[in-house]
């Protein structure tokens, strides 16, 4: 496959303009950067995809209509994770990498409510990635989605981010305006651009204002795309830009998925002009990049009827499921110069192994527990720099996501379904005593079709016991 960048010359055509005023506003700033030298603590650029499915990246999934060559090329130039696992829905996701937590402990075990009773947010005792290391020095952005809260103390601002260009909710049309929510800070702010393009050029200006004046930067950018709202046989207005419909049109990709491709590949064109940026200011190498979905696709055969035709490859069900296509997600990672190239982990990675490696590439210390819960991520740079010899330590994992629920341990699986808990751990916990479960081998069951339950009742005790105390040790 070509690299990214030797393509660059067919994708800067369509995004030339953009990318041409991106360039001429930041010259200046770029060549006084260069001239002065770069920040000792190394930069992070987290980004985050909305509903991208494990087979809607061509580094995962040979047979897919969809071409992805950024993530391709750092998957290259960097780290490919085949089996990392996110939550099967995107607010308890973000609550996972941010805090080092199980989103039921931390208190987003769904998307974040008002409600007075029952309220779902984050708990204040819980510190986020974000004021770490705003602590530590580093000048903290956020430019998209956020989905942690609509209220101080539970929005971007409150919660360690010295900048944040995007929306406090789940979902948001690809145009901004004005009566649309989309904020500079606690603002009402709009401009004229497709939120891909807005999101990437609030970035690009947040990276060089923090490279000219010599500060590290988190530079977290979770990105829309390529959630709906998407093209409706009832509503039809493409989501996606002209010049990336165009591009599937003559691959003769069809509605909706045309649509749904051509703003996946305009965010991953988009990642590449922040990458680019990162080039030009000399910055490769003190930058760790980490580029993930939030949970899996969601399908047009899930019960939600949704037009969001995404691809999860040979994984069973997709977004809102705790079976494989829910859960397990395309990432990659690269810091050149400190990671090899070309790796391929198939080690079991968790999104709150995110946060311990975020914070060991800062230089600061993991702590152990965060509020009342501990903290579960494990840093992943010792396996990445050791070219996958040091493996990471085995252990039993678990999700939850209104009564769907999971445990994994190894080769082995637990799932099921339950009365959904809304928050009540116990209950769900004495539920599982007699609950009926299905139990796979992911060896040689990708597509979770045969259920060894009763071929296998020792590791159908031992995980479900496990699941079950889990849930007794949440406080």
């Amino acid at each position: 496959m070509e690299s990214t960048f030797s393509r660059r010359g067919f994708l800067c055509r369509m995004g030339a303009a953009a990318a041409a005023f991106t360039l001429a506003d930041h010259a200046n700033a770029v060549e006084k950067t260069v001239a002065e030298g770069s920040t000792g603590k190394p930069n992070i650029l987290l980004i985050v995809a909305d509903d991208q499915g494990w087979g809607d990246a061509s580094c995962n999934w040979k047979d897919t209509d969809i071409e992805t060559p950024v993530m391709d090329e750092i998957a290259r130039t960097g780290i490919r994770f085949s089996q990392f696992y996110v939550n099967p829905l995107c607010a308890p996701t973000r609550s996972s990498f941010l805090t080092g937590q199980y989103s039921m402990e931390n208190g987003m075990w769904r998307g974040p409510s008002a409600e007075k009773e029952n309220e779902r947010r984050i708990r204040s005792d819980v510190t986020i990635l974000p004021e770490f290391l705003k602590k530590a020095g580093y000048r903290t952005g956020i430019f998209g989605k956020w989905h942690m809260g609509y209220k101080a103390p539970n929005t971007p601002n409150a919660r360690g981010f010295d900048e944040f260009y995007g929306f406090l909710g789940g979902a948001h049309p690809y145009t901004a305006t004005p009566a649309r929510r989309l904020m500079h800070n606690s603002e009402p702010y709009a401009e004229d651009l497709h939120l891909t393009d807005y999101f990437t050029e609030k970035a690009l200006s947040f990276i060089t204002d923090c490279a000219q004046q010599r500060q590290p930067f988190f530079c977290y950018v979770p990105y829309n795309a390529v959630h709906g709202p998407l093209w409706r046989a009832d509503q039809p207005k493409p989501s996606g830009k002209p010049e990336w419909l165009e591009r599937y049109a003559r691959k003769g990709v069809d509605f909706p998925r045309r649509d749904y491709n051509a703003v996946l590949e305009h965010m991953d064109h988009s990642v590449g002009r922040l990458l680019s940026l990162l080039k030009e200011l000399e910055l490769e190498e003190n930058t760790l990049v980490i580029y993930f979905s939030d949970n899996g696709a969601c399908l047009m055969t899930d019960q939600t009827k949704a037009n969001y035709p995404g691809n999860n490859g040979p994984l069973r069900a997709g977004k809102g499921s705790t079976y494989e296509g829910g859960i397990r997600v395309p990432c990659v990672m690269r810091w050149k110069g400190t990671f090899p190239e070309g790796l391929v982990s198939d080690e079991l990675v968790m999104h709150f192994d995110i946060f311990s490696t975020v914070l060991e590439a800062a230089g600061l210390a993991v702590p152990t527990t965060n509020g009342h819960n501990p903290v579960h991520g494990a840093s992943l740079i010792t396996h990445i720099v050791s070219g996958g010899r040091e493996r990471l330590s085995e252990r039993t994992v678990f999700w939850e996501l209104t009564g769907k629920v999971a445990a994994r341990r190894g080769k082995w699986k637990l799932v099921g379904t339950l009365e959904n808990p809304r928050g009540q751990w116990q209950k769900i916990a004495d539920e599982l005593e007699d609950a009926d479960l299905e139990l796979y081998n992911l060896d040689t069951d990708i597509d979770e079709s045969d259920n060894l339950r009763q071929k296998h009742p020792e590791q159908y005790r031992y995980l479900k016991e496990k699941l079950i105390s889990f849930f007794r040790s949440i406080r």
